[in-house]
């Protein structure tokens, strides 16, 4: 009687396990290199063990449903996997490196995929750079899904998208690109859209053409812990509501942290984005995104951006170095940006709160657009506001103004972005506060 195909990868399994127990009694030297590595590296075949019983069972991995070595065929062998996995079970993947040509596609709900570690010699490393086909190295369309421990490198496309599903982890993982600043990198490292339920932690995203961490048209929001290094910008929270974005390490991008509504997208009028207790620091690299993206238009050295968002609070954070501005909150202006289509896109940033960061050194070479709207202010301000407001609002208890407060020693400027105002230095006619958001979801 002919095998099911779940019998023929069981067995396919099972030979992986017995040829990696034996390729590890082979070598003498612990996680040795070669064809036969203790550490997965040179594992051949697929496995769901790593050994055998005495009964010749194939053995898995402590807390693993499944187990997959890198082999000949990490394609079949991996995706075969992602179809098998069941609600409930988790997929542990080899330390080594596992090779694609082709997206990955998971749709299976309440599972976990596991691998060794993002980095070290024994680091799960899931390499991308031969892909021809898919937009995503990984597209997850499953509820409930956490990705762990593991790396992506060098997707021509995104790195891990989810896409229209509740509650997706990514915890201790990096996606990464070789080249820096280069525009054939992906446009997003973690990108989870529409959903609900996000929690991003102790991840690393270094070298995306548009955003490294991002969170679009999504609610209930944690991202904490983690750095995102030579993107355009670090990390991105857009049309969303009710996130949290601490204790990160953003450095070295184009922008460190934006928040922002855009027109056009199926989800608008995102808000309450608590930024606090991040280091947001040295955000100088010159803009290698998309022309005509949305993201191509940001100067660099900013460190955070509120762009027509509204009700956010950007507090306790550590500020410096970044050239053009620490802080700015702008409205969505045809003076910027092409004008929006949708009539009811609020342009304005309304309602936000800045107060107790630690600003130093910020605006030291400002861009040339920073040089025009602050009239050749230098240095940079640390703290920029847009100067705007919309004249049909009822703002007499002062609910819509955006306040600044225990900002001692900062420097400040409000613009005329809206040619409504005029340049003000004077950071008292701003002072004012907000209810404090949230700081757990």
């Amino acid at each position: 009687m002919a095998r099911s195909s779940g019998t023929r990868r069981w067995w396919t399994w099972a030979l992986g396990g017995l040829m990696a127990a034996a390729s590890a009694c082979g070598d003498d030297a612990p996680g040795g290199s070669g064809e036969s590595g203790g550490t997965g590296q040179g594992t051949t075949g697929s496995g769901s063990g790593d050994g055998v019983s005495e009964t010749g069972t194939p053995m898995l991995p402590e807390g693993c449903d499944m187990f997959v070595a890198p082999s000949e065929d990490d394609q079949t062998a991996v995706q075969e996997a992602f179809i098998d996995i069941t609600e409930g079970q988790t997929l542990c993947l080899a330390g080594g490196t596992f090779r694609f040509t082709r997206q990955l596609s998971l749709d299976a709900n309440g599972v976990t995929v596991r691998g060794s570690g993002r980095d070290g010699d024994d680091a799960t490393i899931l390499d991308f750079s031969a892909q021809i086909s898919g937009a995503n190295g990984i597209i997850i369309t499953g509820n409930g899904v956490s990705i762990a421990d593991l790396q992506v490198f060098d997707t021509p496309g995104d790195g891990i998208r989810g896409d229209k599903i509740d509650d997706i982890t990514f915890e201790n993982v990096s996606v990464l690109w070789p080249e820096s600043g280069s525009m054939d990198n992906g446009a997003y490292g973690l990108y989870p859209v529409q959903c609900n339920g996000v929690t991003i932690r102790n991840c690393l995203v270094e070298g995306s053409r548009d955003a490294g961490i991002y969170v679009g048209q999504s609610t209930r929001i944690l991202v904490e812990d983690n750095e995102a290094r030579g993107n355009v910008a670090g990390i991105e929270i857009e049309n969303s509501t009710d996130a949290i974005v601490r204790r990160n390490y953003s450095h070295d991008n184009t922008g460190g942290i934006l928040v922002f509504n855009l027109p056009g997208l199926d989800i608008g009028d995102g808000q309450r984005t608590n930024v606090y207790d991040n280091v947001i620091e040295n955000n100088n690299v010159p803009n290698f995104g998309v022309v005509g993206t949305t993201v191509s238009l940001i100067p660099a050295g900013v460190g955070v951006l509120l762009l027509a968002a509204d009700h956010n609070e950007v507090a306790n954070n550590e500020i410096r170095g970044n050239a053009s501005v620490g802080i700015a909150v702008i409205a969505y202006v045809d003076a910027l940006f092409a004008p929006p289509e949708d009539p009811d896109f609020d342009i304005y940033a309304e309602s936000n709160w800045i107060h107790d960061n630690t600003l130093e050194d910020n605006g030291t070479a400002p861009d040339d657009l920073i040089l025009l709207a602050t009239e050749s202010m230098m240095p940079g301000p640390d703290i920029l506001l847009d100067g705007c407001f919309d004249e049909t609002k009822d703002n007499a208890d002062g609910s819509l103004s955006n306040c600044v407060s225990n900002e001692e020693g900062a420097t400040f400027v409000s613009v005329d972005l809206c040619g409504q105002s005029m340049l003000d230095t004077d950071v008292a006619n701003y002072t004012c506060e907000h209810d404090a958001l949230p700081r757990d979801l």
